[in-house]
Order: C-alpha cells, then structure tokens, then sequence
C-alpha cells in the first residue's frame, strides 16, 4: 500500500496546470511557426540548370515510350474487336442465309400449312407485297 501512495504522490494532475498550457499566446504560437519554416525553407537545395535539364529531358523520353506502349495495345485492342465484329457479321450473314433459304418460311406467318404450292404462293406474294417478313419486323419493332 505504501508503494500505491508514493505512485499516486509521484504523478499529481492539477487542472490549474492544463489550463495554462491550452491558453497560450497565439501570437507566440504563430511566431514559432514561421520560424520553423524560415528554417525549413533554408534547407531546401535547388537542382542546378544542367539537372533540370537532364531530369526534363528523362521525364519526356519515359513519357514517350508510354504513349507509344498504351498506343500499341489500343492499337491491337482496335485490330482485335474489327476481327470480332466481322466474324460475328459473318456468322449473322450466314445464319439468316439459312433462314432465307426456303421463300415459303417468310410466307407462313401463323404456323398453319407450311405445304403450300408455288401457285398459291405467287397469289400471297402479289397481294401481300406491302407486308414485311418476320425477319423485318423483329429488326424494325422495339423489344417488349
């Protein structure tokens, strides 16, 4: 217990001392800093007109090869997607060459007989010649 007491003893918190160290001078306060940065601003060493022109001359010579490096793969990135867009062309085209194939598909629109005769055909080309075929109709009408 003796020891308890001298630790206690030892370390006293006045509140008189805090409240003189949070009411300093302000002006002492902003006195000390400007000193601190007059020191500071002392220690600073300026690169010579040769290494600013060495360093400048660097940061260009990196800046190019970047640009040439991300022109590079955009360039390649750009080759790639025309090859993905005309292999998908190519695959759309032959696909509804496939549709279009048989005339008589574009005709049946309702699913009924798609055994019609080429007479009755001729009839459904000449009188419904204002009529789009499915394949126009799905490209022209929006999505529901």
């Amino acid at each position: 217990m003796a020891k308890d007491k001298k630790v206690d003893e030892t370390k006293p918190v006045k509140k008189a001392d805090k409240k003189k160290k949070s009411k300093k001078n302000p002006f002492k306060s902003i006195a000390a800093f400007f000193k601190s940065t007059n020191a500071e601003r002392k220690k600073i060493v300026w690169p010579t007109a040769k290494e600013t022109v060495k360093n400048t001359i660097i940061v260009l010579v990196v800046t190019l090869i970047v640009g040439l490096a991300i022109y590079g793969v955009d360039s390649l990135l750009t080759v790639g997607m025309k090859g993905v867009k005309t292999l998908a062309n190519n695959t759309t085209a032959s696909a509804e060459a496939d549709d279009t194939a048989n005339p008589d598909d574009d005709l049946v629109e309702d699913g009924t007989n798609k055994d019609t005769s080429k007479k009755d055909t001729s009839k459904a080309d000449s009188t419904n010649t204002s009529a789009p075929s499915k394949t126009s109709e799905s490209k022209s009408q929006p999505a529901e």
